[in-house]
């Protein structure tokens, strides 16, 4: 895979280039059948147009004569040549944010002819300006002058889907990296509920506007993050629309989406604009499966939850919404299971770890429907060992995701925990890099052992009250890995639209790189079907590689790099009270914390000699490893020399200048699983396997000695697919 390119902008730069960009003539035309347009949708001059003339025109865009994209909330500022949008040609080509010779990997919108029509005059598809968004007569057209572009081939859409993202996240972290005092507001032409300019479509199910990109604005977070959400809102419409005018097709046939969200207020933006007053009250994208799996790597979740006698009515109640949510934020790339506890272990959901398909997790929560919850003493001894055993067992089988392990564990009562106990579970968590989630409810629940239980552990201790959110608060646990982890390649997974349709989303993080370390801004997402018909590509000979290679990269493991500071600011930014003892137990929001060497990386091309890649070291112990994995002194140290960072062994320094994914070096272009040893399942719920096509096949004998794993009623057909 290409390495994540640095899309940043420089202003200075754009400034040096204007004389030769403003002097430059348009690029050439791409199959155009006339300069003018067609005849069904002629081109318009925006520059003498009856319609665009005056202060609503593009006059408003204008400094001394140059024209100027300004994205919003933004100081950046890009001059475009006289001309720009007048007639049939690649207008985009050569300029910044998304088609200058700064981005390593162009969309594909950045070569094809369009120009601006007056959407009276024009019957072919339109989209409203994607740069000049406050001329709400000016309107642009691909088809008018370009053809449809051919159906791609499967061994084309990875590479597709990932500059689109690309493109989404340099325009927005630029943004960010160049922030104006500039207040954004959502304008009525933008708002999804009620969405005056939409229609039906019965292939959409819904009522849409494909002209336009909509968005849902939250009324959470400072009114200074309400306006950064609704900039970044109006600064990614720009690439979701020209993603749609170069892909959708005339008649919109194929159904597939563009969606962001900020991480700040979780403020929804979508291609097209759609009607959404049905469904978007109260509407928290930051806890969809897809959000998260975007911002995160693969991870095993095992949750611990009091059924005791006092977890009754509405603290039942609370658990149990908890409970479904954590599942709602997993994906077919994580493993997870339940264990309900009283005086002994009550239930437990599998003796295994499970990937969550959709499948599975129905199942997850159909079962927790189905128990009691109100029964019994209370005994965390035995819930704890039981979880860590199940890990333990999960491991042994490979019933993981290889990464890094969290175990959320619930209560409301009291309950002893002694020395050996707590020792047991630090070793277990170093063994199997097992990070505890403590939650604390209500005001008889036991504190000490919950706190020194996270404080021990790596974790966060969460003091919860009996009228908190305590749904939300245990869902947030996400927030971790996101704080320690940089992610660079898209995770793609499939779900099932409201109107029944089968999508294959890709998502990629975008950051704020302004500080010492990067900051989530949000997620944004393609439906890869936008870009390609899917049933014609399933058939594809390509398509098995396709799919290995999506979910290969999803599934990678993500290293987690996080530092006492970073952890403690994470705790105080719960609660005082989630503060552990002990070093920067004073830490402030200003207070600076360390840093990895970004230089520092794993070899993406290595293969240790048990068959792993580097990531698979992210969930394990390179110091002391299990012994029954049978490495030799000098295997681990090769181990330890060409994973530094899966096995936490880079230099922290203080100094952290603005990094961006350019650093990394490109893994295999092969799928995987062709060359080494890699878990759970693929995108359509398979377990993972070497395409026919693959140029060979290293791991086709060690797939056929794999046996199956008897973990009882709770396993899942492997051709469970997500439907």
């Amino acid at each position: 895979v290409t390495s994540c390119a640095s899309l940043r902008p420089n202003l200075a730069m754009a400034a040096s280039k204007a004389a030769a960009v403003l002097a430059a003539v348009a690029a050439p035309l791409r199959g155009t059948a006339s300069a003018s347009g067609s005849s069904a949708c002629p081109c318009i001059d925006p520059y003498t147009h009856s319609s665009l003339q005056g202060s609503s025109g593009l006059a408003q865009y204008m400094e001394g004569g140059v024209l100027m994209y300004m994205p919003r909330g933004s100081t950046n500022k890009y001059p475009y040549p006289a001309g720009y949008g007048n007639g049939c040609a690649a207008h985009d080509d050569g300029l910044p944010p998304s088609c200058d010779a700064s981005v390593e990997a162009k969309p594909d919108w950045c070569a094809t002819a369009w120009c601006y029509v007056d959407p009276v005059e024009c019957s072919l598809t339109k989209f409203s300006s994607k740069f000049f968004p406050a001329v709400e007569a000016l309107f642009f057209s691909y088809q008018t002058c370009s053809p449809a572009p051919p159906d791609r081939a499967a061994s084309e859409v990875f590479d597709a889907a990932e500059s689109y993202l690309r493109s989404s996240r340099g325009v927005i972290e630029a943004t960010a990296l160049a922030r104006s005092s500039e207040t954004c507001s959502l304008r009525a032409d933008q708002k999804m509920c009620p969405c005056n300019s939409c229609s039906p479509s019965d292939k959409w199910a819904s009522q849409v506007d494909f002209s336009r990109v909509g968005t849902i604005e939250a009324n959470r977070g400072s009114a200074a993050e309400q306006s950064s959400a609704l900039c970044m809102a109006e600064t990614v419409s720009s690439t979701y629309k020209a993603t749609a005018a170069n892909e959708a097709g005339s008649n919109f046939d194929r159904v597939g989406y563009q969606y962001f969200a900020d991480q700040a207020t979780g403020s929804y933006t979508q291609w097209p604009k759609e009607e959404a007053c049905s469904w978007s009250s109260g509407y928290d994208p930051r806890f969809r499966d897809w959000y998260v799996a975007g911002a995160t790597g693969p991870k095993d979740v095992v949750i611990v939850i009091d059924t005791s006698g006092s977890m009754s009515g509405r603290r039942a109640e609370m658990a149990l919404a908890a409970a479904k949510r954590i599942l709602d934020t997993l994906t077919w790339k994580d493993f997870a299971t339940i264990v309900l506890f009283d005086d002994g272990v009550k239930a437990v959901y599998c003796g295994s770890l499970m990937p969550v398909t959709e499948g599975n997790r129905r199942a997850m929560q159909g079962w927790l429907d189905s128990q009691e919850w109100a029964d019994g003493g209370t005994n965390f001894v035995t819930a704890m060992d039981r979880a860590i055993e199940v890990i333990r067992a999960s491991v042994a089988a490979g019933a993981t995701s290889m990464c890094q392990k969290a175990i959320m564990f619930l209560t409301d009562g009291e309950a002893d925990f002694g020395d050996d106990d707590y020792r047991r579970v630090r070793d277990a968590a170093t063994d199997y890099d097992i990070v505890l989630f403590t939650y604390a409810l209500g005001s008889g629940a036991n504190q000490q052992v919950t706190k020194r239980l996270a404080c021990e552990n790596g974790g966060i201790f969460y003091p919860v009250g009996d009228n908190d959110d305590l749904a939300t608060i245990m869902a947030e646990y996400y927030d971790y890995f996101v704080q320690g982890q940089e992610i660079c390649t898209p995770g793609f997974t499939r779900y099932t639209a409201t109107q029944g349709h089968q999508l294959y989303g890709a998502c990629l993080p975008m950051y704020d790189r302004s500080g010492q370390s990067p900051a989530l801004l949000g997620v944004s997402c393609l439906d890869v079907n936008l870009i390609a018909n899917m049933t014609r590509m399933e058939q594809d000979p390509g398509w098995d590689t396709f799919k290995c290679r999506a979910s290969d990269d999803t599934k990678k493991c993500r290293a987690v790099h996080m530092t006492t500071c970073k952890l403690q600011k994470l705790r105080r930014a719960y609660s005082g009270a989630s503060i552990c003892e002990g070093a920067f137990a004073d830490v402030t929001d200003s207070t600076a914390c360390t840093c990895l060497d970004p230089a520092c990386q794993d070899d993406p091309m290595f293969i240790d000699e048990k068959g792993y890649f580097c990531d698979a070291w992210i969930g394990r112990n390179c110091a002391h490893p299990d012994q029954t994995l049978g490495y030799s002194t000098s295997g681990l140290e090769e181990v330890r020399t060409k994973c530094p960072r899966g096995c936490r062994l880079c230099a922290e320094q203080a100094s952290c200048p603005a990094a961006d994914c350019s650093a990394r070096a490109p893994g295999p272009t092969e799928c995987r699983a062709c060359l080494g040893k890699v878990s759970g399942l693929d995108l359509d719920g398979r377990p993972m396997s070497c395409p026919a096509d693959a140029p060979r096949d290293n791991m086709a004998d060690y797939r056929a000695s794999l046996s199956v794993v008897d973990a009882g009623t709770c396993i899942v057909a492997a051709a469970d697919r997500r439907v």
